[in-house]
C-alpha cells in the first residue's frame, strides 16, 4: 500500500507512541494492561482524574500498531462529542488546552481529513500495513446497534455506569471470536452493571482491575489531584455528603439518592428477594409493557401467587415489529393471563403505501397479542403504587437483571448548576423499563380492587410523598 505523507514511511515508523502525554505512576498499570496480556480490563476511577486522555492514548498506540476497526462507546453521541471530539483538556503551562485529536495524534499519523459528522478518523499504521479507523459511538436510541455486524479490534467504553448494558452484549462474541480487547472505565453510579461487572472482574485473574479514589492519585508534582479542602468547599456548597461519596471516593453504595425506587430495590436484595424465581406452570403470566415511539419497548413478565408478587422474566428490545415480540412470547413457553399496554396503544401507526393505516393495538391483535389497556393515572400515582407493591416483590436473579438495574437507577434530572435533583424524571435508557414497573403496579393494585386512579388533593397528596420518600418528582 503506497503512504500518502509527504512525511514517508520512515517517519511514520519512527513515531514514538504516546505522544504529548506521560502517564501517572498510578496510571501506568492500566495504561499497559494489553502489553501486561488482558484483554478486558476495568478502570474504576474517581470524578476528573484524566479516565479519556488515558484512554485515548491508548486506544491510539494500539491503532498505530495494529490496523483495524476500534470504537469509543459514550452513554450518548452528545456526551462523546462534548467530551471527546470537541473537548479540550486542561490548559498547558502557556494557558491553553487543545483538543484531543491535535494534541495526543501525531498530524503526520492522520489518513485523511477527520469526519466530523461521524466523529471518526483513520492513522496510518506502523510497517506500512494498511490503516486503522477510530470512531465515538453513543449508546443512547438504541444507537449500539450499530456496532452489530462490524468487526472491531478494541473498544473503550466510557463512563459505564451510565451506558446501556446492552452495548456490551453487542459486541462482547465480537472480541470473543476475533481475540479482541475491552475496557470498561467509569466512576460508580450505585449499585448497577457496572458494579456487578467489577465484583466479577475482580475475582476473575483475566480481568484486569484498578481503583482509584481522591486518596490515589497525585499529578507529575505527586501533588493530588483532588485535595479534600476542595471537596469540602464542595459539599459547603450544597453537594450532598452521598454525592461526593460517589464522585470522589467511588463509592458504589451510593446512588440511591434522587432515584424513585433505588431504595426498594436495595432492600429487596437485602431481604434476599433477588434469586431464583422459576414459571410455576398453575398460575398464569401476566406481560406489562411500555411502547417506545422510535426507541425501545419493555415489558415485564409477573406471576401473582397469594399475595406474592414474582417478577420472572424482561425483555427489551428497539426497532422490531409486532411479529418479533409474537414470537418471542410463544418462545418463552409460559402461559399467559393478560397482556397489558399503556393508553397509547391506541395511536395509529404510519402504514406502507397499499395498506391500511391501523391503531397498535390492531396491529397486535392481527398477530395474536390481545392487549387490555392500562388504567391512564397520573405520574405521582402511578409511582406510589409501584412503592407500594415492591416490598411483595421478588425478582428472578437471571432473567430480570437489565430490568432490574434500570429500577435501580430510574429516576430525577441532576441539575448540576444548583448541585441538586430537580421534580423532573431523566429521560434516558432506564426510563421504560421504571415505567413498565410503573404500570405492572397500576394493573396489579386495580386487579387487587383499588382506585389507582383516584385523585389526590395537593397538599395531601405532598404531605403523603414527603412522609413516603422525602423526595419530589415531575407529574406527566
Amino acid at each position: 500500500m503506497q503512504i500518502h505523507t509527504q512525511l514517508g514511511q520512515q517517519y511514520l515508523d519512527s513515531i514514538t507512541l504516546p505522544y504529548n502525554f506521560i502517564p501517572y505512576w498510578w496510571q501506568i498499570p492500566s495504561y499497559n494492561m494489553l502489553k501486561d496480556g488482558f484483554l478486558r480490563g476495568i478502570w474504576v476511577d474517581h470524578r476528573r482524574c484524566g479516565k479519556d486522555i488515558r484512554g485515548f492514548n491508548l486506544i491510539i498506540k494500539e491503532m498505530y500498531n495494529n490496523p483495524g476497526l476500534y470504537y469509543y462507546v459514550f452513554p450518548s453521541q452528545t456526551q462523546g462529542r462534548k467530551i471527546l471530539w470537541e473537548g479540550y483538556t486542561d490548559p498547558d503551562q502557556f494557558g491553553t488546552g487543545h483538543k484531543f485529536i491535535d494534541k495526543f495524534v501525531p498530524k503526520g499519523l492522520l489518513c485523511g481529513k477527520p469526519n466530523n459528522t461521524d466523529m471518526k478518523f483513520s492513522i496510518y499504521t506502523k510497517g506500512n500495513r494498511g490503516t486503522s479507523l477510530f470512531q465515538i459511538i453513543g449508546t443512547d436510541q438504541n444507537r449500539y446497534e450499530a456496532m452489530r455486524g462490524t468487526n472491531p479490534r478494541g473498544v473503550i467504553f466510557s463512563e459505564q455506569a451510565r451506558q446501556h448494558p446492552g452495548a456490551w452484549d453487542v459486541v462482547r462474541p465480537i472480541l470473543m471470536k476475533n481475540h479482541g480487547w475491552a475496557i470498561f472505565q467509569s466512576t460508580p453510579n450505585g449499585k448497577n452493571h457496572f458494579k456487578e461487572l467489577y465484583d466479577k472482574a475482580v475475582l476473575n485473574k483475566k480481568w484486569f482491575t484498578c481503583l482509584h479514589t481522591v486518596n490515589d492519585t497525585y499529578n507529575e508534582h505527586n501533588r493530588r489531584l483532588i485535595t479534600k479542602a476542595q471537596i469540602a468547599e464542595e459539599i459547603k456548597m450544597n453537594m450532598t455528603e452521598d454525592f461526593a461519596q460517589q464522585e470522589f471516593y467511588c463509592s458504589f453504595m451510593q446512588g440511591v439518592e434522587g432515584t424513585y425506587v433505588g431504595k426498594q430495590m436495595n432492600q429487596a436484595e437485602l431481604d434476599g428477594r433477588i434469586l431464583s424465581v422459576p414459571y410455576d406452570q398453575a398460575y398464569l403470566v401476566d406481560t406489562h409493557w411500555d411502547i417506545g415511539i422510535a426507541d425501545f419497548d419493555s415489558v415485564w413478565f409477573v406471576q401473582q401467587v397469594g399475595k406474592e408478587i414474582r417478577f420472572i422474566d424482561y425483555e427489551e428490545k428497539a426497532g422490531v415489529t409486532w411479529a418479533y415480540w409474537a414470537r418471542l412470547l410463544q418462545e418463552k413457553g409460559y402461559l399467559y393471563g393478560k397482556h397489558y399496554a399503556p393508553f397509547d396503544i391506541r395511536n395509529r401507526e404510519k402504514a406502507g403505501k397499499d395498506e391500511v393505516a391501523k391503531t397498535r393495538l390492531e396491529w397486535a391483535a392481527d398477530i395474536g397479542i390481545n392487549f387490555s389497556e392500562t388504567p391512564k393515572v397520573s405520574f405521582e400515582n402511578g409511582l406510589l403504587a409501584i412503592r407500594g407493591i415492591l416490598c411483595l416483590c421478588s425478582f428472578d436473579e437471571k432473567k430480570t437483571e437489565i430490568g432490574r438495574r434500570h429500577l435501580e437507577q430510574w429516576g430525577k434530572v441532576w441539575d448540576k448548576q444548583r448541585q441538586e435533583y430537580t421534580d423532573f424524571e431523566a429521560r434516558n435508557p432506564h426510563t421504560h423499563a421504571g415505567a413498565s414497573a410503573r404500570y405492572a403496579a397500576v394493573n396489579i393494585r386495580t386487579s387487587q380492587g383499588y382506585d389507582v386512579g383516584k385523585s389526590i388533593e395537593e397538599k395531601r397528596f405532598k404531605e403523603i410523598f414527603r412522609h413516603h420518600s422525602g423526595t419530589s418528582f415531575m407529574a406527566d
